[in-house]
């Protein structure tokens, strides 16, 4: 894969942080742990999943083994593989955005890049990441829980790893997650104040990534059409280079939108950005807010049943290594 020239942020410190939550000697990530007691055990339990042809595992671990299994676990998968990543994200309607790779990628490059961020990766409860091949299926998933999930079609090579790692199999294992409990996303070191967003990023300057739904829907929960919706929009964007010399400058802002698809609303602000002689780069997210939760202000600007852009923030400038002259 050709490399991209893209602006790099670096991958996180490691944050000072003192205390983890620990029940019953199961260590918890930092971003999700149980509101109240729950000493989750450590095992696997498995299903077959008749529809599909392959097993389901899910494997609990206390935090400080959860990447070491997801590293051994995704070595018995492909050399090339499709990644996947899960993302919140602040829509109403949905708690989270998956996005997949269009194309098989090398296996062994994309843990480096999960062992450069093993901070998020391991810790952020706003943020998962695994990757999949198929024909015959091999999946492996760490979620924002940090529970790994296995999907393969081989029970004797998944069993036989399980077995190797010491992780015992818990017959109808409870999980902690299916109780109530806390989510946390986790600021990263220095200047950069946010965390599974800036992990998202970087991945998507690696790789092409693409969101795994229907841009062209609008639903609620339950399948019914919204029709016309806000959409707040966190837009990384750059304005190209006009003179020799001239530095290149990106900017990041939230932009505001009416449409009724999540495609028409990427449309609505790639022609605003192209009127001002500007692109938007990347869409780090796109969040669906009923009018009723906005500010007074945004309200009060809202023209409400039109579509188009009716507000963008004040922008937040940085020096542009990609922009294209």
């Amino acid at each position: 894969m050709e490399e991209k020239e893209f602006l790099r942020r670096p991958a996180p410190a490691k944050r000072e942080i003192t205390e983890r939550t620990v029940i019953g000697g199961f260590t918890y990530p930092f971003g999700a742990y149980p509101e109240e007691e729950f000493a989750q055990q450590a095992g696997f339990d498995s299903k077959y999943i008749k529809e599909g042809g392959y097993f389901y595992y899910q494997v609990a671990v206390s935090h400080q083994r959860a990447l070491e299994v997801f590293y051994d676990i995704a070595a018995l998968l492909p050399a090339k593989v499709y990644l996947v990543a899960q993302v919140h994200t602040d829509d109403y309607y949905k708690e989270s955005d998956t996005y997949i790779t269009e194309n098989p990628e090398d296996r062994d490059e994309f843990l480096g890049w999960v062992r450069d961020w093993a901070d998020v990766v391991g810790d952020d409860g706003f943020f998962g990441l695994g990757m999949f091949a198929e024909d015959p299926t091999a999946e492996v998933f760490l979620d924002e829980h940090k529970t790994i999930h296995v999907y393969h079609h081989n029970p004797d090579l998944i069993e036989a790893a399980l077995e190797r790692l010491n992780i015992p199999f818990v017959m109808d294992m409870k999980m902690f997650w299916d109780q109530p409990h806390y989510h946390e996303p986790l600021p990263l070191a220095d200047e950069y104040s946010e965390d599974y967003l800036t992990a998202f990023e970087d991945l998507a300057d690696r790789y092409e990534l693409i969101l795994e739904e229907d841009e062209a829907e609008n639903l609620d929960e339950q399948g019914a059409p919204l029709g016309m919706t806000c959409w707040k929009v966190d837009v990384r964007g750059y304005r190209p280079v006009k003179e020799p010399g001239e530095r290149a400058m990106g900017f990041y802002s939230t932009v505001y939108v009416n449409a009724e698809s999540r495609f028409e609303a990427t449309d609505l602000i790639d022609s605003y950005m192209e009127g001002r002689n500007e692109f938007a780069d990347l869409y780090l997210q796109m969040a669906r807010v009923p009018g009723e939760l906005l500010t007074t202000g945004l309200r009060r600007l809202n023209p409400g049943e039109e579509p188009g852009v009716w507000y963008e923030t004040e922008r937040v400038e940085f020096e542009w290594d990609g922009a294209q002259n």
